[in-house]
């Protein structure tokens, strides 16, 4: 438990840092592009290539990667629904955020203190199937929308061809099923590289933060967060009568509980979303997921 606080200290941190350096003027809101284009091009890929170090394809997981995959794919028309009849950003920003979860950085550190050893298995196949939309899937069903542009198959793949986290995603996988390991030195520079992903993710969340919003901008932000957290939960009730093991079910919740990753604020600017906006609904994601975990731990 008090790792698991230093953690969450650390990234506040973090946080606090980028806003501060903003405040001082040594960063202006614009830098957090920059920043962005480095998170998802070098150091995302980097930090899964290093997470995938130990991960073995287990099949027995795979009912993890399909609940993953539809309580995403559930969030994202939610989202779209929900925001329908506004502007295409608007749409967007909706959409992106209402859906995937960040595992890495967040659910990793609850399922070593909390569950058995195994539970690590499930959470990467929860994973498997999340890490798509959180590459970049959502942003390619979304994206057409925000230049008015329709929604077609050629578009989704194209966009996923050219996203570099989710092509290593599939490439590890591939390898993984085929039971094929790379050289440890890849692995070693990787993680190096990879450890930077979330103190810049952090920094740059700092930089884009800015509690200064108008009524309306107050009254979307809290129905984002409504609409995550409100659907989140459904979907947690829902999963957790389903007939599985009670390790599943676990894993499932907690993961669905998770905040919105940080590279979401990646995509939510290539879409032109308002910065206020979905930086600060990335940082109060992470108090609210905080809240509603530890009172789960206790009950799981």
């Amino acid at each position: 438990m008090e790792a698991i606080l230093s953690k969450a200290a650390g990234l506040a941190l973090m946080i606090f840092a980028g806003f501060g350096l903003k405040r001082l003027g040594v960063f202006r809101q614009e830098d957090a592009k920059a920043l962005s284009r480095v998170v998802v091009n070098l150091t995302l890929p980097a930090a899964l290539i290093g997470s995938f170090r130990v991960f073995r394809f287990d099949p027995r997981f795979l009912t993890l990667a399909v609940i993953a995959a539809a309580s995403n794919l559930a969030m994202v028309l939610a989202g779209l629904w929900r925001s329908r009849g506004q502007s295409p950003d608007t749409r967007a920003l909706y959409a992106l955020n209402a859906s995937s979860y960040n595992i890495g950085c967040f659910v990793l550190p609850f399922t070593q203190s909390f569950l058995p050893p195994e539970a690590l298995i499930g959470v990467s196949m929860f994973d498997a199937g999340n890490c798509p939309f959180n590459s970049g899937l959502t942003y390619a069903l979304v994206s057409p929308r925000t230049g008015k542009e329709t929604v077609r198959l050629s578009f989704v793949l194209g966009r996923l061809v050219r996203s570099v986290p989710f092509m290593t995603y599939l490439s590890l996988m591939l390898l993984s099923v085929l039971d094929i390991t790379l050289p440890d030195f890849v692995y070693q520079t990787a993680s190096t590289i990879g450890g930077a992903n979330t103190f810049l993710a952090m920094l740059m969340i700092g930089i884009l933060f800015d509690i200064r919003v108008n009524r309306e901008d107050r009254r979307q932000l809290v129905e984002i967060l409504a609409l995550r957290y409100g659907g989140s939960l459904l979907m947690c009730v829902l999963v957790w009568l389903l007939p599985l093991p009670l390790l599943f079910r676990q894993v499932a919740v907690l993961a669905m509980l998770a905040p919105i990753p940080s590279v979401t604020m990646v995509y939510c600017e290539k879409c032109g979303c308002a910065p206020s906006l979905y930086g600060v609904a990335n940082s109060l994601s992470l108090a609210i997921s905080l809240c509603l975990t530890f009172p789960l731990l206790l009950l799981l």
